[in-house]
């Protein structure tokens, strides 16, 4: 797998079943754009799917990216629907911004404790921003 930014401009559209809030997903910001490809060949090399990951670069003013091989979303939807849910707020402010500056953003569908873990794991591995998990009622940092 290559560690080159293959990067596609243009908005991407949702899925039909996109989720409009992160449910059961483990978040991160990369402000190290080289970073974002070996993450995410990480993560496919551990079990997750293509449609359990989805990346963004950049704020859509400045042409969101998406990234190959993940699911692509429109994080506007993802901002929208989680800004109304209490604590979550915070982070979704801080992700915004770090769009608005043109960071990237890997998100990871898990089903249990173990992917959740696993995911973190390999997100912490090539970033040393925050990793957050968005469950059903609770938002937690992931140390």
């Amino acid at each position: 797998m290559s560690t080159e930014l293959g990067i596609t401009d243009g908005i991407a559209e949702a899925a039909d079943d996109f989720l409009k809030y992160p449910l059961y997903k483990v978040v991160s910001v990369f402000t190290e754009k080289m970073e974002v490809i070996p993450a995410i060949d990480e993560l496919r090399a551990s079990g997750f799917a293509s449609d359990d990951i989805e990346a963004y670069c950049g704020w859509q003013g400045a042409g969101e990216k998406t990234y190959p091989d993940t699911t692509h979303g429109i994080w506007d939807n993802f901002i929208h629907a989680a800004s109304h849910v209490g604590p979550s707020r915070t982070y979704l402010e801080r992700y915004e911004k770090h769009l608005q500056d043109g960071d990237c953003i890997i998100s990871v569908k898990v089903a249990n404790k173990e992917q959740k873990a696993t995911a973190a794991e390999i997100l912490h591995r090539h970033t040393d921003e925050r990793v957050t998990y968005f469950g059903l009622l609770s938002t937690d940092e992931i140390r």
